[in-house]
């Protein structure tokens, strides 16, 4: 003989998982930074702590200040992230960054998985 309650539980518990999903940390795809990021200025921490403002324009440029340092630059969307030409940091020389997001900030993490810094406003 069946129990009707451990039915009804498990089919409780299983229309709950889509909503426990959400709550993970999910990689952006280069459309949704495209989307959320272009045209607005991003304000967060860069991984040495210093403050940090970026801007990603919809043509393609880019801007960058974090401490006393500033640059500017060219970015493109990449399939979970962004890529980032910038004049003096790394000599010019790209790097692809996948963007986490968690909540309402985002995690940016260089292409060895280490922390290259964190957005934690949109503006």
């Amino acid at each position: 003989m069946r129990n009707p309650l451990s039915r009804t539980g498990a089919l409780a518990i299983m229309a709950l998982l889509p909503f426990a999903a959400l709550g993970q940390d999910a990689p952006m795809t280069g459309q949704q930074i495209q989307d959320t990021w272009a045209g607005k200025d991003l304000v967060g921490n860069a991984a040495s702590g210093a403050r940090l403002l970026m801007r990603l324009e919809k043509d393609g440029t880019a801007t960058v200040a974090a401490g006393n340092m500033s640059d500017t630059g060219t970015w493109r969307p990449h399939e979970s992230g962004y890529c980032a030409t910038w004049v003096k940091i790394r000599k010019g020389e790209e790097r692809c960054f996948t963007v986490i997001q968690s909540g309402s900030s985002y995690k940016v993490l260089n292409p060895d998985g280490s922390a290259s810094g964190s957005i934690t406003a949109i503006r």
